[in-house]
């Protein structure tokens, strides 16, 4: 299997629960903490909005793993510090920042997706799968226009893929996770101290997600809910839909 953003919180953690479920996995990151190579493992430091980067590092991914691909999760993204610091006034986000995000949540995921489809589509008659990752922000009023758009298009391309992939028997979902808090995360919103305590409090679960939550919702997807396509699983706590 693929995993991109692999050197990441979410992507390690998926990496991780792949590995353990029995998987070969193919790491695509731009960090070069990804560049590992060790039995059942290959990680591959690429720039994925380079389609013929990401052409590049899936043929050096299907040498060192002959056979067909299973399943594709596209984790690769995330708010960049545009984002944050204008999600309260969209005339302070530019038309350039708003591509820049948009470019790395959304058009990133398409161009990996175009380049693995050859792959798949060799196990044809095995279970294979795709899975996006989204945000609660592109589902709910969170603010952030130019990364809720982006979030949002995730779900919009999933669907556009259903039937036609379907046909095929690949079924396409999307994780959708509410607030992670990762090192990342915490960089991006240093500028706001009480950030995270604010959006625990909109937790019907009364904690914020893991790591390890996300990724067993990759997981479920990709092996255990083998009927279910076209769908958004929102692994957030409650976030989206708790009230006072």
């Amino acid at each position: 299997m693929v995993v991109t953003g692999a050197a990441g919180a979410i992507g390690s953690a998926t990496v991780q629960i792949f590995r353990e479920a029995g998987f070969s996995v193919v790491g695509l990151d731009r960090d070069r903490s990804v560049a590992v190579d060790e039995r059942g493992y290959r990680g591959i430091v690429v720039d994925l909005s380079s389609p013929q980067a990401v052409e590049e590092a899936i043929r050096i991914a299907r040498a060192a793993f002959p056979g067909s691909l299973a399943h594709l999760v596209g984790i690769a993204g995330g708010a960049l510090l545009a984002d944050v610091g204008t999600r309260d006034d969209p005339v302070e986000l530019g038309p350039d920042a708003f591509s820049e995000s948009v470019d790395a949540n959304l058009v990133t995921q398409f161009i990996v997706l175009r380049a693995t489809l050859p792959w798949l589509r060799e196990g044809a008659g095995e279970d294979r799968s795709v899975t996006f990752t989204s945000s609660f922000n592109g589902l709910s009023g969170w603010g952030m226009p130019a990364y809720s758009a982006a979030k949002a298009g995730i779900v919009g391309m999933m669907l556009a893929l259903t039937t036609p992939l379907g046909r095929e028997r690949i079924r396409v979902n999307v994780v959708a996770p509410g607030t992670i808090r990762t090192p990342r995360t915490e960089a991006l919103w240093a500028g706001d101290p009480g950030h995270f305590d604010h959006l625990l409090a909109t937790s019907a679960l009364g904690r914020l997600g893991t790591p390890n939550d996300v990724a067993r919702g990759f997981l479920a997807l990709a092996t255990l809910l083998t009927h279910v396509t076209g769908h958004v699983l929102v692994v957030d706590g409650g976030q989206s839909v708790k009230r006072g």
